[in-house]
């Protein structure tokens, strides 16, 4: 028998519901109407909202999203009853009972759901089984080619034996601008750059795999981070290069700023992308910051810094500090660096802004049942709206679990400043890399024990949770965000370094071969995001279609990657 078909709600056994959808039937058994209202409970201290008015002895079938757990109740006589939050399933078919005693039933199942995490098992076995064969075809092909070299080098010995003062025959060496890059540096941009494309094209629509809603950590909100501090090592490689050729300092500051000036080119160009419509790119409306205009403003200030006070050689004059070496030559940076953070809190905290209180770092909206509806952002977004107006992210209006809310730009001014502690974290991995070249693990020791030393900080800041005193926002680029996320990257670096450079196990393919070129990377991913062959409309998309071809497009850029690694080429700005 098909059920009763509301607000969209697919019930009938022949049809399906939508990607991230279920079915929730309600059998209201009570004698008089009553007001059903649900809120995301993302949503802190939130009211409900009036999402359907039942009729007395009824039987509703009503569309659950199940993209985040919904807090549900309803309201008779003014009075609220059943106050229930439930996680549904990706194509279930649940119910719900209502009786005139005001007794609610535990939601139960109707229909099994998918399980719509199946397309990641598959890729991921599909990708490991892979992974084995080239692995394994490699190592037989090396056994292979030493075993046709020996021999062939036993029949040279019998037939032509060679004087013992001839040296060995040795295979010319090809010298490339590739060859000559550190490669756990290059793997650890490529992991940054390919999962940017691969969540950027939607990461097969799958929550973890977008943005955190406000508060929160997913793999999306790693991206950003990992390029400012991965940036923030390669400040210190090419400062040193610079310096060793007898550059002036002056020189190499003009040199960064002008890489500044087309980091923020090419930032707004791809604004200009986004915000393009059938008549053109709309000037008075286009949005001014961005990613690549907060990388390329936070290298100016952390190359700057160390260009005017990194010492030419290292001091050893430390004695029985000398182990915090790396630190101790960069007081100078360090001090700028706290008193910028300083100044960022110093202004989350204290700046007045009108109707909202001090320190407040939510979306505004419905979060404190609309007590701080203007609020969002806090002073960061009070802030950009004050300077940018119309020229900032505009998306972020229509929020889908707080509601409508005022513009806020996760890489506005105030979290421009709070992504330099971020690139200057990574200067600080640089730093290490070079003052303790020829100690491997001494690197090791000390990359992760500034792992820990952040995380531990970040777990004070935000109580070991997503809220605390500080929460854990990439929309607002709070300083727990910033200490989480670099621990992650001091721990990743790490591993690369260890595999890569010093055991020598793995070449970083296919991440390698991205990372060399992700510039280019960055920017034709952004021209060709809505091209074929790179995607294609999907007429039923599911999980599983938008996971295969958003690993797709991540595929084709692997390739042309591969191509520009393999030709030596390296562009860059």
């Amino acid at each position: 028998m098909a059920l009763i078909n509301i607000n969209g709600c697919e019930t009938n056994a022949n049809k399906s519901l939508n990607m991230d959808e279920a079915c929730l039937s309600i059998v209201n058994k009570i004698n008089q109407s009553i007001s059903l209202y649900s809120i995301v409970d993302e949503c802190n201290v939130c009211d409900g909202l009036l999402w359907e008015n039942l009729t007395p002895n009824s039987n509703t079938s009503l569309v659950v999203s199940t993209r985040y757990p919904l807090h549900m109740y309803y309201i008779k006589q003014n009075q609220q009853w059943c106050h229930t939050t439930f996680k549904f399933q990706e194509y279930g078919h649940y119910g719900w009972n209502f009786s005139d005693a005001d007794i609610c039933s535990n939601i139960y199942k109707l229909a099994e759901p998918n399980n719509p995490y199946l397309p990641l098992l598959a890729a991921f076995m599909i990708f490991t089984i892979a992974s084995i064969v080239i692995v394994t075809t490699k190592f037989m092909i090396k056994i292979f080619k030493r075993f046709v070299s020996r021999s062939s080098t036993d029949e040279q010995n019998d037939t032509s034996p060679l004087q013992e003062s001839d040296p060995p025959l040795q295979p010319p060496m090809r010298i490339t601008r590739v060859s000559t890059r550190i490669k756990s540096i290059d793997t650890f941009r490529g992991i940054a750059i390919l999962l940017m494309i691969f969540v950027n094209n939607g990461g097969g629509k799958y929550v973890f795999f977008n943005h955190a809603p406000w508060n929160g950590l997913t793999f999306a909100d790693l991206v950003l981070p990992w390029f400012a501090w991965i940036m923030g090592v390669t400040i210190v490689l090419s400062l040193r290069s610079h310096i060793r050729l007898s550059i002036s300092r002056s020189r190499i500051i003009l040199m960064s700023f002008k890489r500044t000036l087309i980091f923020i080119l090419l930032g707004l160009i791809i604004n200009g992308l986004s915000d393009k419509c059938h008549d053109g790119v709309n000037l008075s409306e286009l949005r001014y910051p961005g990613i690549l205009q907060l990388l390329g403003i936070t290298y100016f200030i952390c190359s700057s810094i160390e260009i005017i006070s990194m010492k030419a050689q290292r001091n050893f004059q430390y004695g029985r500090f000398a182990f915090l070496q790396d630190i101790l030559d960069a007081w100078i940076q360090w001090l700028i660096i706290l008193a910028l953070t300083a100044t960022h809190l110093l202004i989350t905290f204290l700046l007045p802004v009108p109707g909202c209180p001090s320190g407040y770092f939510g979306p505004g909206g419905y979060e404190y049942r609309g007590k701080y509806a203007n609020c969002t952002g806090g002073a960061a977004g009070y802030i950009d709206r004050m300077i940018f107006g119309n020229h900032i992210y505009m998306k972020s209006v229509n929020n889908s679990i707080v509601g409508p809310v005022p513009p806020h730009d996760p890489e506005g001014i105030m979290n421009t400043l709070s992504a330099v502690l971020i690139v200057a974290l990574g200067v600080q991995a640089g730093r290490i890399l070079f003052s303790y070249y020829l100690h491997v693990y001494s690197k090791i020791i000390r990359w992760l024990s500034w792992a820990v030393v952040l995380g531990l900080i970040a777990g004070a800041l935000c109580d070991w949770s997503k809220e605390g005193i500080i929460p854990i926002s990439k929309n607002m680029m709070t300083l727990s965000y910033v200490l989480t996320t670099s621990c992650f990257s001091f721990v990743l670096f790490t591993v690369l370094y260890y595999l890569i450079d010093h055991l020598r196990v793995w070449n970083g393919a296919p991440f390698i071969y991205a990372g060399t070129n992700s510039i280019f990377l960055y920017m034709g991913h952004y021209f060709t995001m809505h091209a074929f062959p790179w995607t294609w409309k999907i007429i039923h998309p599911t999980h599983a279609s938008l996971l295969a071809m958003n690993i797709w497009t991540t595929a084709i850029w692997v390739l042309i990657a591969y191509g520009l690694y393999k030709q030596g080429t390296i562009i860059t700005v």
